[in-house]
């Protein structure tokens, strides 16, 4: 067994097909097939099921590439760690950030930590949260900015900053008095991101759906908070907005606001533990934290809404 061999069978697992694995190893399917068995007569488990039409990992397959990965990611990290030994604050740094943040908060901090920094590169991914956390896992990202607390194994989690959560509404609606409080909200009139959104999951929280709203006749499914607010502006209604989103409202649209009762979001940087990436996370953390608003870097005995994020690997 050697760290190739379990780079070609990670590769296998992400990507579900031989075909596709090989084209991307840049090797025959025939030898790539040749390999995983190999690796399987050696360690004497069968890693996948081929009986599916994707490639899945077996149980104990699952459990085997999963310490397979942070294997290899070790023997990765331990390469870039020693290029980071030649200059302090150098390298890549591959980091996913969920959409209901990137285009708000990656704008705030990119820059100013580039230019403090100018051996340091920023690779940057808008992934859901799932797909953040599997890419981790795996070792194709170091780290990501999502919506916390979450309880998953080997991942390591820094919060970050507190968002509080605003309706925002068409000019048409009558003005309250804020804090609105949430049983005051029509929830037919709510626009909502789509499943799979750990925000649209947060809004779920907050409102105790019973079942999932309509508006007559129009169905929108989409993944961008921006695309809601349009929705709002030309086809009236109403949605929920994280606080970050609001910074970038122009002063018509900020009349549209009532915050929320003191319910907050945290956000959370994740990674795995010991990547030798530590020092240059901190630098990050601590940039985001200097360019969000200071009201939004502590609790204030404000409450956390629960993100949604399940306690096992998918």
């Amino acid at each position: 067994m050697n760290l190739t061999q379990l780079e070609y069978a990670l590769t296998l697992e992400r990507l579900g097909s031989f075909t596709e694995a090989s084209k991307s190893l840049g090797m025959t399917q025939p030898a790539l097939s040749l390999q995983i068995k190999n690796l399987e007569n050696e360690i004497g488990i069968s890693l996948f099921d081929r009986s599916k039409s994707r490639i899945e990992p077996t149980e104990q397959g699952l459990k085997f590439l999963m310490k397979a990965s942070e294997i290899v990611t070790a023997g990765k990290q331990l390469k870039e760690y020693a290029i980071t030994l030649g200059t302090e604050f150098s390298g890549t740094l591959r980091i996913g950030v969920i959409p209901t943040l990137s285009p708000y908060l990656v704008p705030l901090f990119a820059d100013s930590l580039l230019t403090k920094y100018s051996d340091l590169s920023l690779e940057i991914h808008e992934l859901l949260t799932e797909e953040i956390l599997q890419q981790i896992r795996v070792g194709e990202l170091d780290g990501g900015i999502i919506s916390t607390p979450i309880n998953r194994q080997g991942v390591v989690v820094t919060p970050l900053f507190y968002e509080s959560f605003f309706l925002y509404q068409d000019k048409s609606k009558p003005y309250r008095t804020p804090p609105l409080q949430v049983a005051k909200i029509d929830l037919n009139e709510l626009w909502l991101l789509d499943e799979g959104n750990c925000f649209r999951d947060q809004v779920n929280d907050i409102c105790s759906f019973k079942e999932k709203q309509t508006h007559n006749q129009l169905s929108y499914h989409c993944n961008s908070i921006d695309s809601l607010i349009r929705m709002v502006d030309y086809h009236g209604g109403s949605t929920i907005l994280p606080e970050l989103t609001t910074l970038s409202l122009d002063s018509d649209q900020e009349q549209n606001l009532i915050p929320l009762e003191k319910k907050v979001r945290e956000v959370g940087f994740v990674t795995r533990k010991m990547t030798g990436k530590e020092h240059l996370f901190e630098l990050l953390n601590e940039e985001i934290k200097a360019n969000v608003p200071s009201p939004m870097r502590t609790l204030n005995g404000r409450e956390v809404v629960d993100p949604g994020i399940g306690e096992k690997w998918k």
